[in-house]
């Protein structure tokens, strides 16, 4: 059993997989990281008092209700029905792995603070992490400007919402039946912000990118000793940089707030509500379509120094069709009001698909387990 501390700031690949590895993790905010939550929700609390001023998706509604106010004793009813709006999805579930990892990662984001929620949202997420419970969440329906349809139904899952599911010991049950056997409340109840400040962002492309990632540092590592002293230098020290340049974008995505709008703290301790959304993980997808490059050049490689084998070509055929950008892409969103929709969720299903598909390569040489 290991105890880790979030703080908004610092965390790391290697700091996730050592949590998600580890059968009994301790996870916890860090003593900052409450005070400065603490902090910030005051705020809230002040804007949902009489004649506070108007402020977008705090007091208001979201979208073509931005005008709406939102009385305060309707906030925890709205809260509740917003997941239900945007949950929709379809296909296969999204592994266990990458959906918890999803409420590790966000906690980290909302212990940043800007984002305004309770502590004891936090803690909730950690709990479930703790736990070892996953939001079941559908593969299919983020459009890939932001993860409304698998956060959403993320957040249905926390909040143990009636129709959510959640995935223990690899079985799919109610969520609120997964909670009631861990011992925690079979409910939390949302309150202003906390759906938005959960439901935009891109922690769902950047949890699957980072579990893939994971995986594709252990076969890197093969792929190296494979290739030492039989692959030009050059080109082995080009894949390794690479490697390390997208490890750091993961590294730094992991600690960055993407909700709306931000508070920021004032000279006089108040704050104020910034909108700018980072809700896009563009740079995400860049380097998710950049991982497939590396894979292709690897399985060249490995091909090329054991020799050939039917199904190893065809793998290879395939992996290198697959190096084509999804990201370079667009659609329109929101009837054109969103201004650039680059399919970071895509890529980083994408690069999944890669690393496992190059885990089978490397068995065909026995290079992998």
């Amino acid at each position: 059993m290991g105890t880790y501390v979030l703080d908004g700031y610092t965390l790391t690949v290697d700091d996730v997989e050592k949590m998600l590895s580890d059968e009994h993790p301790q996870v916890k905010i860090s003593d900052e990281a409450r005070a400065r939550c603490e902090k910030s929700r005051a705020q809230i609390d002040e804007w949902l008092k009489e004649g506070a001023p108007t402020i977008y998706g705090i007091n208001t509604g979201l979208g073509a209700l931005k005008d709406v106010p939102v009385p305060p004793d309707k906030h925890i009813e709205w809260n509740k029905s917003l997941p239900y709006v945007h949950g929709a999805g379809f296909g296969d579930y999204l592994p266990a792995e990458v959906t918890r990892a999803e409420l590790l990662l966000r906690a980290n984001i909302l212990c940043r603070a800007f984002s305004a929620v309770r502590v004891s949202l936090i803690e909730r997420l950690l709990d479930m992490f703790n736990n070892g419970i996953s939001p079941a969440v559908y593969g299919d329906g983020s459009t890939g400007l932001s993860d409304l349809a698998p956060i959403a139904q993320n957040i249905m899952a926390v909040a143990g919402l009636p129709g959510a599911g959640a995935i223990v010991d690899g079985k799919v049950v109610p969520a609120s039946e997964a909670y009631k056997a861990a011992g925690m409340a079979e409910t939390f109840v949302l309150e202003c912000k906390e759906v938005l400040a959960q439901m935009n962002g891109s922690t769902m492309s950047q949890s699957i990118a980072v579990v893939s990632f994971i995986r594709f540092q252990k076969l890197f590592e093969r792929y190296r000793k494979a290739a030492a002293g039989k692959v030009s230098r050059d080109k082995l020290a080009a894949c390794e940089e690479t490697v390390d340049f997208i490890r750091g974008i993961l590294d730094f995505e992991n600690n960055i707030t993407c909700d709306n709008p931000n508070l920021f703290e004032l000279e006089d301790g108040t704050f104020e509500a910034v909108m700018g959304c980072n809700c896009s993980n563009t740079q995400v997808g860049y380097v998710m379509d950049l991982l497939n490059v590396i894979i292709a050049e690897m399985a060249l490689d490995i091909v090329e120094l054991c020799g050939e084998n039917p199904r190893a070509a065809q793998l290879l055929a395939k992996l290198r069709g697959m190096t084509m950008q999804v990201s370079a892409d667009s659609i329109p969103t929101k009837g054109g009001q969103e201004d650039h929709v680059e399919f970071s969720y895509s890529a980083a299903r994408k690069a999944d698909l890669g690393i496992e598909l190059l885990a089978e390569l490397m068995l065909v040489y026995k290079l992998t387990d």
